[in-house]
């Protein structure tokens, strides 16, 4: 008996972890993923402007990130975009734990060819 009440006990602070953090996470999978959204077709944008819609889309996916630790940068045809920010997740109780959710993603933004022509090539 004793031991099918410490099994439960251990499978509840099991599924109570899960709910704490399953949501967060995907929360922050949602996010990369617009992110990187954002990144292809942020061609015809200032960097000012992309940042601007990452703060929407952290806002939009509850993401608790603040403007500073956005960055982009261009090189070419490449747009890459870092965030970084850290989330307190309770995983037991009156036990908390600071995560850190990295973001960075990059992306070869839309090149149209000079020449129709040249499509298909």
């Amino acid at each position: 008996m004793a031991r099918k009440i410490v099994n439960l006990a251990i499978f509840l602070l099991i599924a109570n972890a899960l709910y704490r953090f399953v949501p967060v996470y995907f929360h922050y999978q949602q996010f990369k993923d617009a992110v990187h959204e954002t990144a292809l077709f942020s061609r015809e944008r200032t960097e000012a402007q992309v940042i601007d819609q990452v703060m929407d889309l952290a806002a939009k996916y509850q993401i608790p990130l603040s403007r500073e630790y956005v960055q982009v940068r261009r090189e070419n045809e490449r747009t890459m975009i870092d965030a970084s920010y850290v989330e307190t997740i309770e995983w037991v109780p009156t036990y908390r734990r600071n995560w850190q959710f990295d973001v960075g993603e990059q992306a070869f933004t839309n090149v149209r060819p000079s020449n129709p022509a040249d499509v298909g090539r």
